[in-house]
């Protein structure tokens, strides 16, 4: 048979020719990025009037006092500070403060934090990435904030700066950061942290947290309604006029608010179906290209997961996937996962053999996530076990796992029980059929 899929021809110059003279869409789709800043942020005064009493008198060339802002994702926090920033900047005062963000997501060793300040500050001079003794930076970084910033206040921004504290050495280097203004001559310095872990306080060093952790400012969830003005003012600078229909942000602004009224979620729903509406050349965007945004979004959630999952984990969804790819029928039980994650673990160079308690554990996990539905059945005088299924498309469980090195040549390996032609004699052993 024919495959006609093979005799498509993709033309790129008639595509770029429709979409020139296709319905414009977008007016400024950059104001839906969340490095975007807008000259208003709706439903943040309370929030703006109090990091900008603590930092006023940075236009002075005092010292502004070091502080937390805790809020869960998307609720403000890092645009707020952002926006503040842009403010203090305009008051054309002599001593113009500077401005340092560090997300430590990215930065999360002390090394390359003070590594990253130098650096930001200096333009010139670098900092290798690896091979200097920490106090050595610590020492050139007094130096030159004395030289570079002179009589004014550098702010050091730790956005996601719980993921500092949980690891080795994160206590330390907040510790010297907090006390920076004891060594320095002329400058002066201000930290302040942004995380969405309200609870990661109790982790902190009782230095750090006497410095840092007794002021805070705390940043609500958005709810429905406040969703909705956010949308309605971002969407008068993205899109062109009368293009959105009038129950599109109604509808965005209430599966953001299901999300525990996460903003940069409604904002990505809003793009993404605007995007959906461009390529296939329509006028309007619609309530199903929202629909359809939400489940593409939903998509990149599970992959984001997957991908950080620890590899065991990765593991364990691949045993489950190898099972249904092989045997689409088979009714899936932990112990036929237990038993292909010990096959395929042996793949693997310098991977362990989990018990089963750790197996049932990742399942637990995979469950919890939406990634697969575990339901416990007992089995009368056998006990109980879980029945596993996928919950989401095998399809987009094998393009991420494909994606992962360690995995990716373990995916047509057949699990052992499947194969017809041998026999489990005990516990992992198989032997073909004479």
């Amino acid at each position: 048979m024919k495959n006609h899929e093979n005799d498509y021809q993709f033309n790129i110059d008639k595509y770029y020719k429709n979409y020139l003279k296709g319905s414009r869409i977008f007016n400024n789709r950059n104001a839906l990025e969340a490095s975007y800043i807008p000259k208003e942020l709706p439903h943040r005064d309370i929030q703006i009037k109090e990091i900008a009493e603590k930092t006023a008198c940075a236009l002075l060339g005092d010292v502004p006092p070091s502080f937390l802002c805790y809020g869960m994702t998307g609720t403000g926090k890092t645009a707020t500070i952002r926006y503040v920033s842009q403010k203090l900047a305009q008051q054309n005062s002599e001593f113009n403060p500077w401005w340092i963000y560090i997300n430590c997501n990215v930065l999360s060793t002390p090394y390359r934090i003070l590594a990253y300040i130098y650096n930001t500050i200096s333009r010139k001079e670098k900092i290798p990435p690896t091979g200097l003794p920490k106090d050595v930076i610590f020492r050139k970084l007094l130096g030159l904030l004395d030289n570079r910033v002179g009589n004014s206040v550098c702010f050091l921004v730790l956005d996601e700066i719980d993921i500092l504290v949980n690891k080795k050495g994160g206590n330390e280097i907040l510790y010297d950061l907090t006390r920076l203004n004891e060594n320095l001559d002329i400058s002066k310095t201000s930290l302040i942290g942004i995380s969405n872990k309200l609870k990661f306080r109790e982790n902190l060093d009782p230095r750090v947290l006497s410095s840092l952790g007794e002021d805070h400012i705390v940043f609500p969830s958005y709810d429905a309604s406040e969703l909705r003005d956010i949308l309605t003012e971002r969407a008068k600078i993205v899109f062109q006029d009368e293009v959105l229909k009038e129950d599109v942000i109604p509808l965005c602004a209430a599966l953001a608010a299901k999300e525990h009224g996460d903003a940069r979620k409604a904002l990505q729903l809003l793009r993404k179906a605007g995007e959906f509406a461009e390529r296939t050349q329509n006028k309007n965007v619609t309530t199903q290209h929202i629909k359809n945004a939400q489940k593409d979004l939903e998509n990149d959630h599970i992959v984001e997961f997957i991908k950080g999952m620890p590899l065991q984990a990765q593991l364990v969804l691949t045993s489950i996937y190898l099972i249904s790819k092989f045997s689409s029928d088979h009714i899936i039980i932990s112990g036929d996962v237990y038993d292909v994650h010990s096959e395929i673990r042996g793949l693997i160079p310098g991977i362990r053999q989990l018990t089963k308690r750790r197996v049932s554990d990742y399942i637990n996990e995979l469950s919890l996530a939406g990634i697969i539905s575990a339901e416990v059945k007992s089995m009368g005088h056998y006990g109980r076990t879980k029945i596993i299924k996928l919950d989401i498309g095998r399809e987009l469980v094998e393009k991420v796992l494909l994606e992962i090195d360690k995995i990716r040549n373990i995916m047509n390996h057949k699990p052992v029980f499947l194969q017809t032609d041998k026999v489990k004699l005990k516990n992992h052993i198989f032997k073909k059929l004479i």
